[in-house]
């Protein structure tokens, strides 16, 4: 705590409310997702605001104040720092000279730019404090990462400059604008998935800006996110197929329905709903980690599966309108990750624990069909060493 309120007196010298809303947040993302074991992250996360609002409380100064009054503009009173600042101030310390303002700035405009795959959107989001030039924070979605904020970054925008400006120079994204409560709630609903991660690819500049950000969609109009739809049902799942092959004149063989099968599995039920949502990161997700995570594939489905997952993402993003040079690079992303695919699909150490138990199964002879055949089998696998049942599965932190 002494070491993150070190540098609190810089508070005392700033004229800009978003200066000390910076510094709060960052103080505050110095606890976020460390690299610790996870009891002991949970306990730093749950603790490290409110020991940080007592011990400025504690320092009964100008300083602890000013300090107070920062976390305050961003966490409001999750953490007791704005009943703390008050306690303070009703001492006679002086209050800083941003206080009454701080963590209520005009919200000025908004807009999104996503890539042509759909696999990213950035939220780009323009306020300003009266008295002081605008600023914009931007939050980066990311679909494929399990629909999280992955980046963010605040930044005071120049005069007359305007990012939008050269982002619509780029002819590979779509820029729209945005519903500022539909923002806020997509954007809340995103953190709120991260936060559940135990890992993940947030930037440090997202952790920095993380209590920031939340603070800007608070003062946002609130509406709920709405619900995710359902899954596509058989039937159409169904239909959907008897498109590609009518489209594709691909025989209908069971290998390449089991493929098939697999890629709207792993869209549908694990990804974001849209069967036809594809990209080169889509791509190698589904070909070096879903697939041999999860998928039971026998030799002639692995020999199959580059040629009909060719043939099946042209099908999707020809459907989608993509232009060819997105179904070209995506169909390259294929070819690309071939050789690793086949190699991670005869690798073991890279079998979820459910496709892991299900392979041990086979080995046995145990027929899958017979409940009560499987049920004894796992009771008697539940009985095992540790170290066998391990060896099977994996190591603990892996199940």
């Amino acid at each position: 705590m002494t070491a993150a309120l070190a540098h609190a007196d810089e508070l005392l010298a700033i004229d800009d409310p978003l200066e000390a809303e910076h510094w709060a947040s960052t103080i505050l993302g110095m606890s976020y997702k460390l690299p610790a074991p996870f009891e002991a992250r949970e306990e730093l996360e749950r603790s490290f605001g409110p020991r940080l609002v007592r011990r400025a409380e504690g320092m009964r100064t100008a300083t602890g104040l000013a300090a107070l009054c920062a976390l305050a503009g961003v966490t409001g009173d999750e953490f007791g720092a704005r009943q703390a600042a008050s306690r303070i101030a009703a001492r006679g310390v002086p209050r800083p000279r941003w206080a009454d303002v701080v963590g209520s700035p005009d919200y000025l405009d908004g807009y999104t730019v996503a890539d042509p795959f759909g696999d990213q959107i950035g939220y780009y989001l323009t306020f300003a404090y009266p008295g002081h030039g605008p600023h914009v924070l931007m939050a980066l979605y990311d679909e494929n990462l399990g629909g999280i904020i992955k980046d963010a970054f605040v930044a005071e925008l120049r005069p007359n400059s305007d990012p939008r400006t050269l982002l619509e120079a780029d002819p590979d994204v779509a820029i729209e604008g945005v519903d500022p409560a539909a923002a806020a709630a997509r954007i809340r609903s995103a953190v709120e998935i991260g936060d559940l991660f135990v890992d993940n690819d947030w930037t440090d500049d997202f952790r920095h800006t993380r209590a920031l950000l939340l603070a800007r969609m608070r003062i946002l109009p609130q509406t709920e996110f709405g619900e995710p739809a359902e899954p596509l049902d058989d039937e159409s799942r169904e239909r959907l197929i008897d498109e590609f092959l009518a489209a594709t004149r691909m025989q209908r063989r069971t290998a390449t329905l089991h493929i098939l099968d697999q890629c709207l599995i792993a869209r549908c039920d694990f990804g974001d709903g849209d069967p036809l949502r594809w990209s080169p990161t889509v791509v190698e997700l589904f070909m070096l980690d879903y697939l041999p995570r999860k998928a039971n594939l026998g030799k002639s489905e692995i020999t199959a599966l580059p040629r009909v997952l060719t043939a099946w993402v042209r099908f999707c993003l020809a459907k989608r309108g993509l232009d060819e040079r997105f179904i070209v690079e995506t169909e390259k992303a294929v070819a690309d990750f071939t050789q690793e695919f086949r190699k991670s699909m005869a690798d073991p150490t890279t079998f979820g624990p459910a496709k892991a138990m299900f392979q041990a199964l086979q080995a046995d002879g145990v027929d899958i069909t017979d409940q009560d055949a499987v049920d004894a089998w796992v009771k008697a696998f539940d009985a095992r060493p540790d170290e066998e049942r391990f060896r099977i599965l994996g190591p603990p932190d892996e199940l």
